[in-house]
């Protein structure tokens, strides 16, 4: 779970301003810490369906598992059964929402329904 190089540089310069750290590395630190603290929490709770991590402005973690089912195959009329899988989903929340493009109105006419 690594961000773009870019992209890492640009946040670590945004953490060192609104820190007033005297390093670009101690920003960097920073962030590989929150990020490293993001990871575990989710690694810690893969087991719990339902579970959801939020960032209050930024969006929400959602972890979902989706049980293992039995499938017919067409063309040889063998049934199988399918691995139990768990996905983990972002949704954008607060100011970034707004900024995306995706609205409510638009979400509920394409079919979608928003989590939360």
């Amino acid at each position: 779970m690594r961000a773009s190089l870019k992209g890492r540089d640009e946040l670590a310069v945004s953490v060192q301003r609104a820190l007033s750290l005297a390093t670009k590395k101690e920003a960097e630190h920073v962030v590989d810490a929150v990020i490293t603290s993001l990871e575990t929490t989710l690694l810690n709770h893969l087991g719990t369906d339902g579970f959801t991590l939020k960032l209050n402005g930024l969006g929400k973690f959602y972890l979902r598992h989706r049980p293992s089912i039995r499938r017919k195959i067409g063309f040889t009329g063998e049934t199988i059964q399918t691995k139990m899988s768990r996905k983990i989903k972002f949704i954008s929340l607060g100011a970034l929402r707004q900024r995306s493009g995706l609205t409510d109105e638009r979400a509920s006419a394409s079919g979608l329904q928003a989590l939360g």
